[in-house]
């Protein structure tokens, strides 16, 4: 599964990057506004302005500028694409620790619907939405936001999703909210016909 090799290789990425850290204790919070999994509906929210995503599937680096890459908190990073059978994806890995990744989901074929269909099994589950469109703050693996890792799947059409996982262990707190900021700035590079 692509989401357990990105979060494989963050960890082997910000372990050689950042040595032995120090444990960071806390819990990382959602993005503002987000909801509980207590209240979550049962059919994935659709999507009313589909986005055109075959150019950023095709080169998954192009999901994020370097520009964005840096405004996440990232000093000089270094890129890396991958493609399986699941679909391809991007990680940033900065210069002094901490990870991005942005990966597109090709093989599940209906969107959000597709994770709404498992989210019982996910680990955290917290509706919202990104830039105007549907998401959820969710993974299937674990509850790893204290450690400074956190994923959003965000549906640009009824039949597309992507992530975007943020792995900053020094930025625990921030996690989640920079996973947000990182997914915003992919809608954006969509809609700007990137």
């Amino acid at each position: 599964m692509m989401r357990r090799r990105w979060i494989a290789a963050l960890g082997v990425v910000t372990v050689l990057l950042t040595g032995c850290a120090a444990t960071t204790t806390g819990r990382a919070e959602p993005a503002p506004g987000t909801r509980s999994n207590t209240s979550t509906p049962s059919a994935a929210p659709k999507v009313t302005h589909p986005l055109d995503a075959s150019t950023v599937v095709a080169k998954p680096c192009a999901s994020l500028s370097r520009r964005d890459v840096i405004g996440l908190g990232f000093t000089d990073p270094t890129s890396s694409a991958d493609r399986d059978a699941n679909g391809t994806g991007c990680s940033w890995a900065g210069e002094a620790g901490g990870a991005i990744a942005i990966s597109w989901d090709t093989a599940n074929t209906h969107g959000l619907a597709d994770l709404y269909a498992k989210k019982s099994t996910y680990s955290y589950w917290i509706p919202t939405s990104i830039a105007g469109y549907p998401a959820v703050y969710g993974d299937g693996l674990g509850d790893l936001r204290a450690d400074g890792n956190c994923i959003v799947n965000v549906g640009v059409s009824d039949q597309l999703a992507f992530f975007a996982m943020y792995d900053d262990p020094a930025d625990a707190p921030s996690a989640c909210s920079l996973a947000g900021k990182a997914a915003a700035d992919v809608i954006a590079t969509l809609k700007a016909g990137t």
